[in-house]
């Protein structure tokens, strides 16, 4: 039986990624979406031949035909959207970043304990097969102690309101940081930092434009992050032991390729994955990789499972008190947190 699914928005990446599960017709289906508008909603089933549109989001919850809610709103709304949907014993998939503060992962993680479904933060990149062949390189000591992650996010989005304004939750490090920050922390096995410091500057709206975090791991390790709503980066990443290093080719966050490079640079290794073959117009860069995300959470839940061993709650904890200590070192701080 199809993993009935229930949109909690529909807007641009809610789109991608119903497209993605629609390519997947016998395990994953689409019952219905919900928007605060409801021409919207009704629009978004229209594409998507999608059965139930809704205005307002609780009747997602209160759907029976609903297995699992897809939580694409606003960074904002993460918090309210799956406190609900897992009030009503739904399983979650919720978009990164999971929620704003550290404090409200622990509430919603202790949520999805609490009411044993399933729950994840949507870190689509973990289920690429390039960082499949990340974790097994990195696993295997080919290239001897990790001694530094340095990654690059950044675009301008300084015409993009929502990722420019504090009360939606804009902002370099919530919006592009994360995707540097997880992987950091899925090189160092998702421990927590012993220390972690940023700097940048703030946008004259109070949000980060440019930030450059330094997290310092055990055996004198550490991630260099650097991201950005203000200005083009290359975009790429790097993981570097004392014998090799990989090269994360752009698009780092979604990738298809990776070279493996000797201390004099001389590559040694390349791999390369193409993305499924998905007949659909995507909004974002290699979307068509949502699918292997979603495969991954239909298989978790017909196992049983109440989490992701690839993404964590606890790592997803972590992540989240790492963005809070980034954003307070540059004075970056919600109304309700002074």
């Amino acid at each position: 039986m199809a993993l009935r699914w229930g949109f909690v928005s529909a807007g641009k990446i809610c789109s991608d990624f119903a497209a993605c599960l629609r390519s997947l017709p016998e395990d994953h289906k689409v019952v219905a979406v919900a928007a605060r508008n409801l021409d919207r909603a009704k629009e978004f089933a229209k594409i998507h031949d999608v059965p139930q549109a809704y205005q307002g989001y609780n009747k997602i919850a209160e759907d029976p035909n609903v297995d699992i809610a897809y939580i694409g709103s606003v960074h904002n709304y993460h918090y309210e959207h799956a406190l609900l949907m897992l009030q009503h014993g739904k399983h979650v998939l919720c978009e990164k970043p999971l929620c704003l503060t550290e404090a409200q992962a622990k509430d919603i993680i202790a949520e999805a304990r609490k009411r044993n479904v399933f729950f994840m933060e949507g870190v689509w990149s973990r289920f690429f097969p390039v960082y499949q062949k990340i974790r097994e390189i990195v696993g295997s000591g080919q290239l001897g102690p990790i001694k530094i992650v340095i990654a690059n996010f950044g675009d301008c989005f300084l015409d993009v309101e929502r990722v420019c304004k504090k009360d939606t939750a804009g902002g370099a490090i919530l919006d592009k940081g994360i995707y540097a920050i997880q992987l950091a922390s899925m090189v160092f096995g998702g421990q927590k930092p012993t220390s972690v410091s940023s700097n940048g500057y703030l946008l004259d709206t109070g949000v980060d434009g440019i930030s450059s975090t330094v997290l310092k791991y055990p055996n004198n390790a550490m991630a260099v992050l650097n991201s950005s709503i203000s200005c083009d980066f290359p975009n790429e990443a790097y993981i570097m032991g004392e014998k090799k290093k990989i090269k994360i080719c752009f698009p780092f966050w979604c990738p298809t390729k990776i070279e493996i490079s000797e201390a004099n640079d001389k590559i040694v290794e390349v791999h390369e994955f193409p993305l499924p073959d998905i007949k659909w117009d995507f909004n974002y860069t290699n979307q068509a990789g949502m699918q292997y995300e979603a495969i991954a959470v239909g298989n978790y839940i017909k196992e049983g499972a109440k989490e992701s061993p690839l993404m964590s709650q606890n790592e997803s904890i972590v992540i989240a008190g790492i963005m809070d200590k980034a954003r307070h070192d540059l004075g970056y701080y919600y109304d309700d947190e002074k």
